[in-house]
């Protein structure tokens, strides 16, 4: 353990505000983020106990033109040894490096390359002291935009049709294959996940309902679009029937596997691709189970499955996948452990424990960071050696409004951001364009599936279409990307 100093200036050179500086936390390099230990120090510098070296530093702050959102000093990728951060500049710093990286042996256009040379320019002023804090921070808002323009050109330098990569979606709200929902589905998706929630599935004990699956079921495979249930245990309160939070630990294990089994059998040939297991990881824990049960219910579902059907692919699924909430010390539900266990770690422990599964999920939301941090985690997650899909990803079109999630943290409050000037029909275009460029570069990602489809939607304004049934323009920017994605069936 050791002691680190962070100096944040904002504009005119004070201390950024408290909020900011509360935000503050150090990780891994691999995005594993220590315990926020911290106290705000007299001269507004945040000290910090670091157990990892080295280690990066990581803020949600306001940058010019560019948005709220957290913010990454890596060290030009090199991680700190040392006790004493100074945030804008390193940040700057760290982003220009990206950019010259991801540019080598490609030639940047003119706005990746306008942009790159404004921030040393900035940055040359402020060195020089003019207008220093205010310069700095226009620095480094020109070094975001610069490092993710020269990760997109990157990655479409990269990019060609696949045939290995599915296009998907959540198919929760079919009514019929004459509505238009369903017309502008088809057209779109190649891949469709579909509900299996117990509340909804199993409503009592031992009696199943797969009324809606079998009527949505009958559609897609008219339609030749690949079928994905979801989830087979999942530990949020909303999902699960009342019935089930009467049992005891052996007993929730037990019809846990006997539901797995019975959803997976039942769809053996038609359904072969299932989430297993759904945010395990000291995150959606209703039934407060401890850290080592977690792992055991993990391996009771994915057996569940082989035993149902052992040529099914088994995706174990996570959400928050920068975890923030264990850098904080929360959790939407359940005892909070002597340690959180982020995804990352939860998938270490799994792979130790022997948990037999075929593909890793990351589920992908709204999001509170630049596309270079994004695709800097996936490298950590890539490196467990397994196959990824996205399993849920959304980012809102415009103003959103928070559903009642009947907890005081959801994924939605620590991890949302603004990107590029703020969310609009436009900006939420644009993302997913980038993402989904960037995200096809990349051989180990082998699906992508948004959420939602239809408004309501989780992210909040975060679905292809209005509840009209109207698209939004990043449904037309999909169709437009898709031939540069995928090969065409």
């Amino acid at each position: 353990m050791k002691t680190v100093r962070v100096r944040l200036d904002g504009a005119g050179g004070m201390p950024m505000p408290e909020k900011v500086l509360k935000s503050v936390y150090v990780s891994g390099m691999d995005f594993e983020p220590d315990e926020r230990r911290m106290r705000i120090c007299p001269d507004g510098t945040v000290e910090l106990q670091v157990e990892q070296t080295p280690y990066m530093v990581h803020a949600k702050i306001t940058v010019p033109l560019y948005g709220q959102l957290w913010v990454m000093a890596d060290n030009q990728g090199e991680g700190y040894q040392s006790g004493f951060v100074d945030f804008v500049t390193e940040a700057i710093r760290t982003y220009v490096s990206w950019a010259r990286k991801f540019g080598e042996g490609i030639q940047l256009s003119v706005e990746t390359k306008a942009h790159l040379d404004a921030a040393i320019e900035f940055e040359h002023l402020a060195n020089r002291g003019m207008d220093t804090p205010d310069n700095r921070l226009y620095a480094l808002s020109h070094a975001m935009f610069a490092a993710e323009e020269a990760l997109l050109e990157k990655a479409r330098n990269l990019v060609h049709p696949r045939s290995d990569l599915r296009l998907g979606c959540n198919f929760t709200r079919f009514t019929s294959p004459t509505a238009r929902y369903a017309g502008f589905f088809a057209k779109a998706f190649d891949f469709a996940t579909l509900p299996f929630y117990p509340g909804r599935t199993v409503p009592s004990q031992g009696v199943y309902d797969y009324s809606y699956v079998d009527r949505a079921l009958s559609f897609l495979l008219e339609k030749g679009i690949t079928p994905k249930g979801h989830p087979l245990f999942f530990g949020h309160r909303e999902v699960n029937p009342q019935w089930m939070f009467s049992l005891t630990y052996p007993e929730l294990r037990r019809e846990a596997a006997a539901i797995a089994r019975h959803h997976v059998e039942t769809y053996k040939g038609v359904i072969d691709i299932w989430d297993a297991m759904n945010e395990a990881h000291d995150w959606a824990n209703c039934f407060e189970l401890s850290q080592d049960q977690l792992i055991d219910l993990t391996r009771a579902t994915t057996d569940a499955l082989r035993e149902g059907n052992d040529q099914a692919v088994s995706i174990v699924n996570v959400c928050l996948p920068f975890a923030e909430y264990v850098a904080g010390r929360y959790n939407c539900y359940g005892a909070l452990p002597e340690h959180l266990r982020s995804p990352l770690r939860y998938f270490r422990a799994i792979l130790d424990a022997g948990v037999d599964f075929d593909v890793v999920g990351i589920q992908l939301y709204f999001p509170g960071r630049d596309m270079v941090a994004v695709s800097r985690t996936l490298d950590a997650y890539a490196a467990l050696g397994k196959p990824i899909h996205i399993t849920e990803m959304g980012v809102n079109g415009g103003f959103r409004v928070k559903e009642n999630t009947g907890s005081s943290w959801s994924q939605l409050d620590m991890s949302e951001g603004t990107w590029h000037g703020g969310w609009n029909e436009h900006t939420q275009a644009d993302w997913l364009e980038m993402f989904y460029t960037v995200a096809a570069a990349r051989p180990e990602i082998q699906a992508l599936t948004w959420w939602d489809f239809i408004e309501p939607s989780f992210s909040g304004n975060g679905a292809f279409l209005y509840e009209d049934e109207n698209p939004r323009e990043m449904y037309f920017r999909l169709l437009a990307l898709k031939d540069r994605l995928v090969t065409k069936s």
